[in-house]
């Protein structure tokens, strides 16, 4: 896959969550909107939503299309060593492979209570740009 189409889908997600960002702050009324929180880092900018826009990004279903043929590749996951997606992770040649959903990760975080996910761009693997990575608070 070449820059041109990373750097599309990159946008897409980030428009994406913009999009479930602005919605859930219109369904919360005047008064809930909210700054975007970003965290960036020397290796990852991190998309955060919070937990109504992740309870919304699961019903909607906004990471599907990342498990779709010709995009999958190209994305990756951070799993919670507490999800109970856990398990289907397995290391092949150092590398870990999880065999789940994005979908399933979101709704698991969209489950939990304060959990969210972020929606990552990870600018140390040119192949494997885009992620998700699930958050929520431990007890």
């Amino acid at each position: 896959m070449n820059s041109a189409n990373i750097k599309r889908i990159a946008a897409g997600i980030c428009a994406a969550a913009a999009i479930t960002a602005a919605s859930a702050g219109a369904a919360g009324g005047a008064g809930s909107a909210h700054a975007v929180d970003v965290a960036q880092d020397s290796r990852y900018t991190v998309l955060w939503l919070t937990h109504a826009e992740t309870r919304q990004a699961a019903d909607m279903g906004l990471v599907r299309f990342l498990d779709q043929p010709g995009i999958i590749e190209h994305t990756s996951v951070i799993v919670r060593a507490d999800s109970q997606f856990q398990y289907l992770r397995t290391t092949e040649g150092g590398r870990h492979i999880f065999h789940g959903s994005k979908q399933q990760l979101v709704a698991e975080a969209a489950a939990r209570p304060g959990g969210r996910i972020g929606i990552y761009l990870n600018r140390t693997q040119p192949n494997r740009p885009l992620g998700i990575t699930q958050y929520w608070p431990t007890r």
